[in-house]
């Protein structure tokens, strides 16, 4: 049957109007919009924040002792080696050319007893020179009142009076000679205490307690005055060392700022700044700081890297996870869920610690913000808290 033009036009109508008739599967905008959006959300709570800064320092042993040689001359012995434990004042450290200092001492001793020897025989002619002047002088005296009796002649007395003299230069001489004599024997005991210094500085014991951390020398090397020999270092007292920026000069005081140690990702305890550098290096715009550290732990090692981080100020505020925050409009907000929808908040954020951000104003404890989806939201939309 073929088809009149009035049923064709009536078939074409009917396929418009099922064409361009809504499908079973469509959704409108307005309903695309009032579908709810998942998101996780957290109250905003009070916890402590800080202001602090973390640097990098180094662990070094507050006292240590960089033992030199006192003395030029061969080192004859080494007795200790790195990792020794030595006492102070105790352990013997090293010698240097002992025979040469020992013959020294030998020598200075005998010279001494030389130079005694030279001044007692001086004292004794000194007594014999005295004694024959006080007898010429007796003589010149008894001579001069026998010639004024006119009972001896002009010779003889003049002879007692030549006499007389010579005796009195005699003691003047031997008197010099003594004089000569105990200045010898002073600077013979001089020599003798500075040999048995030096016998003595050619073997050195441990200035302090601790352990040897570095061995400079061999036995057989020839030394000179100041050159370092051995290192000791006291393990019980570390100390943590760090540059800090020229503006947190003001922040650091000594004996009240403190400061947490981490040692390779390990906490090793809370300690406090006892030394501030009083001034800052005018180069570098930095200044020094330390502080002793808990070494029982076994992690504060000298000559290891640290970490500082230095407390100036702790308050405690609502806080929020850091990742919570927006930035729209140039304006810092949050999302809040309230009543099943999304209210964009403005809020005033303080510092930041551990992925949490300190809120000064805006919210109120207990609000829950949200933290997951929040960069999906506009405010009013719809939510479902996971």
């Amino acid at each position: 049957m073929k088809n009149t033009p009035a049923a064709l036009l009536l078939s074409l109508l009917a396929a418009t109007l099922a064409g361009c008739g809504p499908s079973k599967s469509a959704v409108g905008p307005d309903q695309a919009a009032l579908r709810p959006l998942a998101v996780r959300a957290l109250p905003a709570a009070e916890r402590d924040f800080e202001r602090r800064l973390t640097v990098q320092g180094t662990l070094e042993a507050k006292n240590f002792a960089n033992v030199a040689a006192r003395m030029e001359g061969n080192l004859d012995q080494v007795w200790v080696d790195e990792g020794d434990p030595v006492k102070a004042g105790e352990t013997r450290l090293f010698q240097i050319d002992p025979v040469g200092r020992s013959n020294a001492l030998s020598i200075a001793e005998q010279a001494l007893a030389v130079s005694r020897a030279s001044l007692a025989v001086a004292q004794a002619n000194a007594g014999r020179c005295e004694a024959e002047a006080r007898k010429n002088a007796l003589d010149f005296e008894r001579y001069g009142r026998l010639h004024d009796q006119g009972k001896i002649s002009v010779n003889e007395f003049e002879k007692s009076q030549v006499l007389d003299l010579q005796a009195r230069a005699g003691l003047a001489v031997a008197a010099a000679q003594v004089d000569l004599a105990g200045r010898q024997v002073k600077q013979a005991e001089a020599a003798l205490g500075i040999a048995r210094k030096n016998l003595a500085d050619s073997l050195v014991l441990a200035p302090l307690s601790g352990v040897v951390s570095l061995r400079n020398a061999e036995p057989g090397e020839q030394m000179a005055v100041g050159r370092v020999v051995l290192r000791i270092d006291d393990l019980d007292t570390v100390e943590a060392a760090a540059f800090l920026p020229a503006l947190y000069h003001p922040d650091v005081s000594p004996g009240q700022t403190r400061f947490r140690l981490s040692v390779n990702g390990r906490e090793a305890g809370t300690n406090t700044v006892h030394y501030r550098s009083p001034t800052i290096n005018p180069v570098l715009r930095t200044f020094e700081i330390k502080g002793v550290v808990d070494a029982s732990s076994g992690l504060a090692v000298p000559g290891a890297m640290a970490d500082l981080t230095l407390i100036f100020e702790t308050r405690r505020h609502l806080g929020v996870p850091s990742s919570a925050l927006l930035v729209r409009a140039g304006k810092t907000i949050v999302f809040v869920a309230q009543g099943g929808k999304a209210r964009q908040v403005e809020v005033a954020a303080g510092w930041q610690n551990e992925g949490w951000t300190e809120i000064l104003a805006g919210l109120e404890p207990g609000m829950r913000v949200v933290t997951e989806g929040q960069t999906q939201l506009r405010d009013g939309a719809p939510l479902e808290i996971l």
